[in-house]
């Protein structure tokens, strides 16, 4: 088994909405690194859902580009992790001791769980927990593990 980490919805979307997003170069240097070390990518299921959200709203994809769309999230090196009580209790632990949404808490809690590192493109988010070791924003994350 390879190495693992833990991105959330604001580094995944990099790649596949082009506009209007920052850090793209990374976001495409990252994904690079994890298709050539076989990284495997973790995410709670709720990723897939706010992703195909920001696809729906938020990009002028026709139904054809959104069914392609989910095409390429499915053909990507994802484990997805079901809501299972356990990490639920640790994401609103984490939420409550960082000051998070749920949401966010919810990536951060399975890289916990997994002791992996975990990704992020959201400043505020990384911000409030930067004092944890396997928090790395996608500006500097570098080499994956």
């Amino acid at each position: 088994m390879g190495p693992k980490i833990v991105v959330d919805t604001s580094v995944l979307i990099k790649w596949f909405k082009r506009r209007s997003e920052e850090l793209l170069k990374e976001a495409a240097q990252l994904l690079e690194e994890i298709e050539r070390r076989q990284v495997e990518v973790h995410v709670p299921a709720l990723l897939l859902y706010e992703v195909g959200n920001i696809l729906l709203l938020k990009t002028r994809l026709g139904l054809a580009g959104l069914d392609r769309a989910v095409a390429r999230l499915e053909a990507l090196p994802l484990v997805v992790a079901p809501p299972a009580t356990p990490l639920l209790q640790r994401a609103h632990r984490l939420g409550r001791e960082f000051g998070l949404t749920f949401y966010d808490a919810s990536f951060l809690a399975l890289a916990v769980e997994l002791d992996s590192p975990f990704v992020t493109a959201d400043q505020r988010l990384f911000e409030r927990t930067q004092s944890l070791p396997r928090v790395r924003h996608l500006s500097g994350v570098g080499a994956i593990t």
